[in-house]
């Protein structure tokens, strides 16, 4: 496994998306919405962040979560499984060829593992 993203929920998505590309070089990649959830997905380097923005939970402070890239999503989602940790979401499979699936942390943090398309890696089919 290994890192592949880490997200943060919003209050403002442009003045985020500002920040992180005035203060940190990020550049923005693709957009999606799931729900009543906007996400940006910046980059830089080999690093991506996650924006959220939930206009239900837009006036609480940030929650962040982590995820894992790994090669073969299902053997993982069967291996945590059989250790008594069943996802709470997904597998989801977004528009640029990625899937995803979303766990609970021991003090609720949410752990997301995520399988990438090789063919399209870097996503961006949506600019």
């Amino acid at each position: 496994m290994k890192l592949h993203h880490f997200g943060i929920n919003v209050r403002n998505m442009e003045k985020s998306k500002a920040f992180y590309q005035t203060h940190f070089g990020f550049e923005e990649k693709f957009a999606a919405v799931l729900g009543k959830e906007h996400i940006l997905f910046l980059s830089r380097n080999e690093e991506w962040l996650e924006l959220i923005f939930d206009p239900n939970t837009a006036h609480l402070h940030s929650h962040v979560h982590f995820a894992w890239e790994v090669e073969d999503l299902e053997g993982e989602i069967k291996r945590l499984s059989l250790q008594g940790l069943d996802a709470v979401e997904g597998p989801i499979h977004l528009d640029n060829g990625w899937k995803a699936v979303f766990f609970e942390g021991s003090d609720g943090e949410v752990i997301e593992l995520i399988s990438i398309n090789k063919k399209n890696k870097e996503g961006w089919l949506f600019l």
